[in-house]
């Protein structure tokens, strides 16, 4: 993805970027008592009285599922052929199929991606070769969806629960993009509670449009609202969507969320707490309510030299309307200055 500028450099607008550190999404789930405790990264997912879980214990992956909202779990491990730092849940909106895996190996351009781990009825986890990575994969009913290749500009469905895979492209794109990245729009996935939305990120100048896709079987997309994003550039949103009850949201700025609903729309939501002059934000909400936002700001003494950057945590409980630090909140401690060197997702 095209960097982030400093934000104490003049005259330079600032992209905002997904990061791609995780978010702990633990401290969203303080009532529930897990079989084992959650890793970083997004290991928690939440569909009604569904949750799913992971961890990274050495080389095993765990991971746990509970069907009445955490009074009973069945857990499944399985050991891993590479160490891997974390991994990501992604869990359909009706419960039923979920898939573990860990970030992509690789460039951001052209990458090769370790398997990812989906639910067999049987209950045991069944290792899958994914064309993306497993944080870009959600579900159409039992259709599994992932985008990746160059800047996320290609589309994968596969019917049998990942065993093979078709690319499917056109169907947001209108053609077959090229192998390499060529400026056609960048595919992000965001799982809904009844659908899924593919978010087309089309570059506009240094920003882009968005625009919404959403389809119920894998199939068969809508077409429907665009809006122009004049702080992020083309390229996977990562961090900065979430799923949100049975709707997603995007971060648009530090001051607004971007709903988007499973009739094809946005729907703009006013945030307060967070500053301004972010330049990356990582989100994740259990639900429509309760949310984490981690921020990172880079700042710069003179010019372009000397900079830092200082990370900080917010959480909300009212849908992302209000920001404020948790209680007893540590910053974490500003990054060793260094050149700006750019910002590669």
């Amino acid at each position: 993805m095209p960097p982030s500028s400093a934000a104490s450099i003049p005259n330079e607008t600032i992209m905002l970027i997904g990061s791609t550190t995780p978010v702990g999404a633990a401290s969203l789930w303080p009532d529930v008592v897990f079989p084992v405790a959650p890793g970083t990264g997004r290991s928690i997912a939440q569909a009604g009285s569904v949750i799913v879980e992971a961890r990274l214990q050495g080389s095993m992956l765990i991971v746990a599922n509970s069907s009445d909202a955490g009074a009973t779990w069945t857990t499944s491990q399985v050991a891993l052929a590479t160490p891997v730092p974390y991994v990501d849940v992604s869990l359909s909106g009706d419960g039923k199929h979920w898939i573990v895996g860990p970030p992509h190996e690789g460039g951001a351009t052209m990458s090769t991606y370790a398997g990812a781990y989906v639910s067999t009825p049987g209950g045991a986890l069944q290792r899958v070769s994914l064309p993306g990575q497993a944080s870009h994969a959600a579900w159409a009913g039992s259709t599994l969806l992932v985008s990746g290749g160059a800047m996320d500009t290609h589309l994968w469905s596969s019917t049998d629960n990942g065993q093979s895979f078709t690319d499917i492209s056109p169907s947001v794109q209108g053609s077959m993009p090229p192998l390499g990245y060529q400026g056609a729009p960048s595919i992000s996935l965001l799982q809904l509670g009844s659908a899924l939305a593919a978010i087309s990120l089309a570059p506009n100048g240094a920003a882009s449009t968005a625009t919404v896709y959403v389809t119920r079987d894998g199939a068969t997309f809508g077409k429907g609202a665009s809006v122009g994003l004049p702080n992020i550039a083309p390229g996977p949103l990562n961090g900065l969507a979430s799923t949100y009850g049975s709707d997603a949201v995007i971060v648009t700025s530090a001051a607004q969320l971007l709903k988007v609903t499973a009739d094809a729309q946005f729907q703009p939501l006013v945030m307060s707490g967070i500053p301004s002059g972010m330049n990356s934000l990582g989100i994740q909400f259990r639900d429509d309510a309760r949310g984490i936002a981690n921020t990172t700001r880079t700042t710069c003494a003179e010019g372009k030299t000397g900079c830092s950057t200082l990370s900080t945590r917010y959480t909300t409980a009212d849908g992302g309307a209000h920001w404020t630090l948790p209680p007893k909140h540590k910053r974490l401690p500003p990054a060793t200055p260094k050149p700006p060197f750019p910002v590669v997702n």
